[in-house]
């Protein structure tokens, strides 16, 4: 059935008057100032390439002139030392014959080159794009401050003689080398102002000492394995430290889902969802959908069918964001031949996805809300039912259905499958179980309308899904994943739409997290805070992490150190430690074509790097609020 939209201001069947008005009036000013969203252009891959190539130069003669350039710096640590130490004497070991430290270290020359050329790619040394001398400054004292706190280490820790002490130095210096850099990337954002959220529910602080709990616990016993690795494989010297920069991290964090993921399970049935028959609340599908011809009456007439095995009423409402091509009358002529679902079709100027879903969300009516994406279908069986169940919940106020590629052929669709595995069904559970989650994924999600019409829907720019789904949490509400739901979604065939998708997502997680650091920092950290932590744990862990094979490549070239073996092994023993439960959650997803393609993750990771450096570049000074 279609119903045409209503005519001037007034409000329409079902709508909230706080959302209808907050889109109209965005519509009035899109109209006016003719502002339309865009993709992210050169400007990107100049940042990547320039960072890259600065990188190098950088790092090149700090390899090379490592004994001669930190001599000085030595002098430095001995100095500091014996400040810190007095009236006693400095144990610190120090070769003056040589003018360096027993032990060579390069994380340090590292993360400083990789400093130096952020500084350079971002703008924020010749100023241009142009930032304040506030940004500027403070770009300066994060470098300065990182170099001061380089310096109490050393001279508490890594001149001091012992295997031991010395591996545990190289530990913190990896941490501090890449909280720093974290930092360092976050002067150069220019992000959406930070929400204040007033929560609906009493807090829960075993959240939080359970969250660091199994953190702590898991990086304790991944030092231990880590360490028995190390003493079988003899590692020493320069390879040390980036065993550690590695693969600690990349250890810790499947055993931080292996200790977390059954608790997440075990709740879920120990709070128990009701039958269908007992519970099923009128739903709303929610299809936002720019240019979408080739899908959007697949995605329609899924939404319908799925809702033929749902018991209570069901409404497709489709965003048409200002469409180029023929969407709009697909959209209307598959509202047509809904069978078991009504339907609306709102069209709207183009404005960008958070536009679309607001306009759509004016006209639901429904008690659940799911979002699907217009290139996206609802598998059926097993349709969308069993993610309303979890409503019935009063302390759930978001789930995500799980989400497979709709195509099988092509290198991307492979790793995609890749990653769904490992962080859809190995990882999210994990950090709802911790309530470190910070994304149902809006491709396929659902929440109560009311809270939606309560935040007011969907903010416009990048990463509203991520948004929404910290805002939700913020309120108190926990978040869930459905397995017993399904949707199939399309995954770019190449690598530039691969780029284009992955530099948006990139830049919209930055941006929701980015706005959300007040709910780490407030009274109620367990509500999203820890979600923004868990993510920007992840940030400092891969900050580097594609130029560390650059620098590993610089120290074999220029030094002939005899660790490529080492590194391949390293590199080996990074994959195989995923490759278990990848494998196990591929058979699951039906899907063992995609089994051989597993030592392709960690290649597949370096290209996301990629990405995420190519986002950097889009967020400085006059840079868009949302790509497309």
């Amino acid at each position: 059935m279609t119903k045409p939209l209503p005519k001037g201001p007034g409000k329409p069947p079902g709508a909230d008057v706080k959302v209808y008005s907050a889109t109209r009036e965005r519509l009035i000013r899109l109209q006016g100032a003719g502002e339309s969203p865009v993709g992210p252009g050169k400007r990107a891959i100049r940042f990547v390439a320039v960072l890259a190539l600065a990188f190098a130069i950088l790092a090149a003669p700090l390899i090379l002139f490592y004994p001669t350039l930190f001599a000085k710096y030595d002098h430095l640590v001995a100095i500091v030392g014996s400040i810190l130490y007095w009236p006693q004497a400095w144990p610190g070991v120090y070769a003056v014959s040589v003018g360096t430290l027993v032990v060579p270290d390069y994380i340090f020359p590292m993360y400083l080159a990789f400093m130096a050329a952020f500084v350079i790619a971002s703008g924020l040394l010749f100023n241009r794009p142009r930032y304040s001398g506030r940004r500027r400054l403070l770009a300066l004292s994060v470098i300065l401050v990182y170099v001061g706190c380089e310096l109490i280490l050393d001279s508490l820790f890594f001149t001091t003689p012992g295997a031991t002490l010395r591996n545990f130095a190289l530990l913190v210096r990896v941490l501090t080398g890449g909280l720093f850099m974290a930092f360092l990337t976050f002067c150069s954002f220019h992000l959406p102002k930070p929400q204040r959220i007033t929560p609906r529910f009493p807090r829960d602080r075993g959240a939080v000492g359970m969250f660091f709990g199994i953190g702590v616990g898991a990086v304790v016993l991944s030092a231990i394995v880590l360490i028995i690795v190390l003493l079988l494989l003899k590692v020493e010297s320069i390879i040390t430290g980036f065993t550690i920069l590695l693969l600690l991290p990349v250890m810790a964090i499947p055993v931080f889902c292996a200790l977390a993921r059954p608790i997440y399970f075990r709740r879920v049935r120990r709070r128990g969802l009701p039958p269908l028959s007992k519970y099923h609340p009128s739903v709303s599908i929610l299809i936002p959908a720019y240019n979408e011809a080739e899908w959007i009456q697949s995605s329609i007439l899924s939404a319908d069918r799925a809702a033929a095995d749902y018991p209570g009423p069901v409404q497709i409402v489709v965003g048409n964001d200002g469409s180029t091509d023929n969407t709009l009358e697909l959209a209307r002529d598959a509202i047509r031949q809904c069978r078991h679902a009504k339907g609306y079709v709102v069209d709207l100027p183009h404005g960008g996805k958070s536009n679309a879903l607001n306009g759509a969300l004016a006209l639901a009516t429904g008690e659940i809300v799911i979002r699907l994406d217009g290139d996206t279908a609802i598998a059926n069986p097993p349709g969308f039912k069993e993610m309303v169940r979890h409503f019935a919940d009063p302390e759930v106020g978001g789930v995500q259905g799980a989400i497979h590629p709709r195509q099988r052929s092509g290198w991307t669709r492979k790793l995609r499958c890749l990653e769904v595995a490992w962080l859809h069904y190995m990882l999210r559970p994990a950090n709802m179980a911790t309530r470190s989650a910070e994304v149902l994924d809006g491709l396929f999600s659902a929440f109560r309308r009311q809270d939606l019409v309560d935040l007011g829907g969907w903010v416009p720019w990048n990463g509203e899904d991520s948004e929404i789904s910290i805002r939700i949490q913020r309120l108190g509400y926990r978040i869930r994943i459905e397995f017993g739901a399904l949707a199939l979604e399309d995954v770019p065939e190449d690598y530039d739409a691969l780029r284009r998708q992955r530099v948006r997502w990139s830049r919209g997680i930055i941006m929701a997290n980015g706005q959300h650091y007040l709910s780490l920092l407030g009274p109620t950290p367990e509500f999203g805070g820890l979600g923004v932590m868990f993510w920007f744990l992840l940030v400092i862990r891969s900050g580097v992490r594609s130029l560390v094979y650059v620098f590993l490549l610089l120290l074999i070239l220029f030094l002939g150190v005899p660790g490529i073996i080492y590194t391949l092994i390293l590199l080996g023993i990074a994959t195989a430690i995923r490759a278990v439960p990848i494998g196990y959650f591929l058979v699951k997803m039906r899907r063992p074509d995609v089994l051989i393609w597993i030592p392709f993750f960690p290649i597949g990771n370096i290209i996301k790097q990629t990405f995420r450096f190519e986002s950097f570049g889009t967020l400085g000074p006059g840079a868009e609020r949302e790509y497309v």
